[in-house]
């Protein structure tokens, strides 16, 4: 579809002042010109570069007001600016830099622009809008996070949302019951509180009981399942978020070192070294977390389970075709629904 443009005719007023403009800037020029004219065919005693240079600076000046007021409007701003390169241009190219602005002028007015609504502009990013959840269809478990952190919605239906989440993995709502704990509704922060002290209770108290097994244990079987079971409740603590700061750094080296203790009775356990790539994955060590899945890997450990955390090793080392080669190979084995976007972002 073509678009037809008219051009507008400058008004009477804007006209006439224009043309005052223009025929004011002729004048200085060839008054200008006059001037320096006479004073280098004068035969004077003093030399005439002075002179000349204070009326160039002068005319430039004038003629600089005068190309100003033939500017459209949105070409006069900043004034100091526009004046400084106006009388710039007028100085070092005397006349001829006005004469350039003023055809400059009259062929803007007279083919302007032909469309107005091709200008780009910075625009805000754009921001997540909470309070549309509800109109979502798919996705239950976004919206009720979604209405939990959102302060404006009643604090009755932020609690139901809060106490139906608590089925949810800890895994998944770790995070956001931290952040709960700063909630400025008190019910809000104990029930948060509540999930997150049950759910590491759990797990700690089965840890105590593994440890008290253990100093009790007199075969090595007995001490290896052990260990083992003590490694995966451990990284149990990180996996559910469970444990921050000093504690994560203290999680992350108890669970190393049952790990490393049961290998040493029985160091066939694909399982393990599994577990030990994914706590040097935690620490940021991606060299020790790919000799230790490799070592899994070898030991028969299911390479689709093993590939997404093989991807996280090279996107940590930087090689990035890497990571796009391992997620392309999955192929429709990438069945977790938080893996397949993944998967399909770097497989295209």
């Amino acid at each position: 579809m073509s678009v037809k443009t008219t051009r507008r005719p400058l008004s009477t007023h804007r006209a006439l002042a224009a043309a005052a403009a223009a025929v004011g800037l002729l004048l200085v020029g060839i008054a200008q010109y006059g001037l320096i004219w006479r004073i280098a065919g004068t035969q004077t005693g003093f030399d005439p570069l002075l002179p000349v240079v204070a009326i160039n600076l002068v005319g430039a000046a004038l003629q600089a007001l005068l190309c100003r007021a033939l500017l459209p409007l949105h070409y006069r701003e900043p004034r100091g600016w526009s004046l400084l390169l106006l009388w710039l241009a007028c100085t070092f190219v005397p006349l001829f830099g006005a004469l350039v602005v003023l055809a400059s002028c009259l062929w803007a007015a007279w083919s302007p622009r032909a469309n107005g609504g091709d200008e780009m502009d910075d625009v805000p990013a754009p921001e997540f809008v909470t309070y549309l959840m509800s109109r979502v269809s798919h996705g239950g478990g976004a919206r009720l996070q979604a209405r939990i952190v959102n302060t404006k919605v009643n604090a009755s239906d932020r609690l139901s949302a809060l106490v139906a989440i608590q089925t949810m993995p800890t895994r998944t709502t770790g995070t956001l019951l931290r952040e709960l704990l700063a909630d400025p509704v008190e019910d809000v922060r104990l029930i948060a509180y509540g999930a997150l002290d049950q759910a590491e209770n759990e797990v700690t108290q089965r840890i105590l009981q593994s440890e008290q097994s253990l100093e009790t244990a007199d075969s090595d079987g007995q001490r290896q399942a052990i260990n083992r079971q003590l490694a995966e409740l451990y990284s149990e603590l990180i996996y559910q978020n469970l444990v921050q700061g000093a504690v994560y750094r203290h999680t992350l080296e108890q669970a190393d070192r049952h790990a490393r203790a049961a290998l040493e009775i029985d160091d066939g356990d694909a399982a393990l070294w599994m577990i030990r790539g994914r706590l040097s994955l935690a620490n940021g060590a991606a060299d020790e977390a790919a000799a230790h899945m490799a070592r899994a890997q070898a030991l028969g450990f299911p390479r689709e389970r093993l590939v997404p955390w093989l991807a996280e090793v090279e996107f940590l080392r930087g090689d990035f075709a890497r990571v796009s080669e391992l997620l392309a190979s999955l192929g429709n084995a990438a069945t977790l629904p938080m893996l397949k976007p993944v998967a399909r972002y770097w497989s295209t």
